[in-house]
């Protein structure tokens, strides 16, 4: 079985690859950063930490265990897992991964006698929730953006009936669809136990994660301290978000040959093979039955999933 070894090293290594080019997107993503800093009123801030870091810090370790807590990794998973799923568990989800790891790991072992193999399927069993997790979050990403402006739309008529701010985020809370008003109920909530309602408003903001909800987060603080017509300043805002979505759906329909085009550049050379191999059946002994075929299947494939990759970067444009 040992023969099937290149193809998994190489899918191996498109994996390792893929999450390591994760990463470093979201390391680059200094904007969100700082805009969370403004939000959480720590930018520039110098010696004892204030009550709004305080807050930020305790949202992002809270339900962690002590000894994970002061891991900068560790934070960043179990935020990225509290988005995704807000009812998990950090333990559950590495006790999950682990299982994976080790599953894999003794499966593959056993089928192959290879322990290269064996640690191949084990990154591969450990890497997965963790993926399954970044794609829950950005689809719930997506559900809040899009939810946004009929909650903005929503608000600002609240304001313009007489109703106070606080009053019209408990209503958010009851009327909007999930998963938008969840986070507008546990913001009336934290508000309701006697935490401002400024403080309340960054830590949602920060738990979102989303420029457009931070645009809204800003305008309430400054009209809090500033005064002025807040729905009149809703009913803008919703109607710059409006056209934002509007021109990234635009984008996304301008982009969407490129995007088919990679699809199929993907799935061509398998298609082919299969045929291939249905019409010439010593074809597919000469790449299946040498230890050349199988490095240079491996290769192709690893190429491949890199280039669908390239494309998706390509092809994806930030709005």
């Amino acid at each position: 079985m040992e023969e099937y070894f290149p193809i998994l090293v190489a899918l191996s290594v498109a994996m390792l690859a893929w999450g390591v080019i994760a990463l470093c997107m979201n390391a680059f993503k200094g904007e969100k950063k700082k805009l969370s800093e403004r939000l959480a009123g720590t930018s520039g801030s110098v010696g004892a930490p204030t009550a709004a870091t305080s807050i930020v810090m305790q949202s992002e370790t809270e339900g962690m265990p002590a000894f994970l807590a002061g891991s900068k990794v560790m934070r960043a998973v179990h935020r990225h897992l509290v988005h995704a799923y807000p009812e998990a568990s950090l333990l559950k989800f590495l006790g999950i991964s682990a299982a994976l790891c080790v599953t894999g790991g003794l499966i593959f072992f056993a089928w192959f006698d290879s322990p290269w193999v064996a640690l191949a399927a084990m990154a591969g069993g450990a890497y997965l929730p963790f993926m399954l997790v970044l794609r829950k979050k950005n689809k719930r990403q997506r559900e809040l953006a899009l939810q946004l402006p009929e909650a903005l739309e929503f608000l600002q008529r609240i304001l313009r009936a007489g109703h106070s701010l606080s009053t019209g985020l408990s209503m958010m809370g009851e009327e909007l669809p999930q998963p938008l008003s969840s986070e507008f109920r546990r913001c009336y909530d934290e508000h309701s136990l006697g935490q401002p309602l400024e403080e309340c408003l960054r830590d949602m903001a920060r738990r979102i994660e989303s420029t457009d909800f931070a645009f809204f987060v800003t305008a309430v603080l400054i009209q809090r301290q500033t005064g002025g017509d807040l729905s009149q300043v809703l009913g803008n805002i919703g109607s710059m978000i409006r056209q934002r979505i509007r021109l990234q759906q635009y984008v996304k329909a301008k982009t969407a040959e490129g995007r088919f085009t990679g699809y199929i550049l993907v799935c061509f050379p398998i298609l082919m093979f299969f045929i291939a191999s249905t019409m010439n059946p010593d074809y597919k002994k000469n790449l299946l039955g040498t230890s050349a075929g199988l490095t240079m299947l491996g290769i192709a494939g690893a190429l491949v999933f890199l280039g669908l990759i390239t494309i998706r970067k390509i092809t994806t444009v930030r709005i």
